[in-house]
């Protein structure tokens, strides 16, 4: 399976995830291509707006390989007013969830 496809997949996954616990959230067209797309989702919940980017890996998640695009992600949140999230899914795990106001993190694993 192409990587796009997994990644689109976890992403559709993620949404349902976040529905099903009262987010309102939006899938962002293009995410992934080029520096326009901030994050991979937008979602709502009491108020409060979240950039969320989402990665999924087989064992461990090194967060080395995207730091400037979650920089990038943690300066147009706060311009925006919205907290900027990572959601990272490895391989028959739970999602694991890091809020970029507090650091991002080395690795998930």
């Amino acid at each position: 399976m192409p990587v796009s496809a997994k990644g689109s997949r976890r992403e559709r996954e993620l949404i349902e995830f976040l529905v099903n616990r009262g987010y309102i959230c939006h899938r962002v067209a293009g995410s992934g291509k080029g520096e326009d797309a901030v994050c991979d989702l937008v979602a709502v919940k009491g108020g409060k707006i979240e950039f969320i980017e989402c990665k999924s890996r087989k064992k461990v998640y090194y967060t080395r390989d995207n730091k400037e695009q979650l920089e990038g992600l943690i300066s147009i949140s706060k311009k925006a007013g919205a907290v900027p999230m990572l959601a990272v899914k490895l391989n028959y795990k739970d999602w694991v969830f890091f809020n970029l106001n507090q650091g991002i993190p080395n690795k998930v694993s």
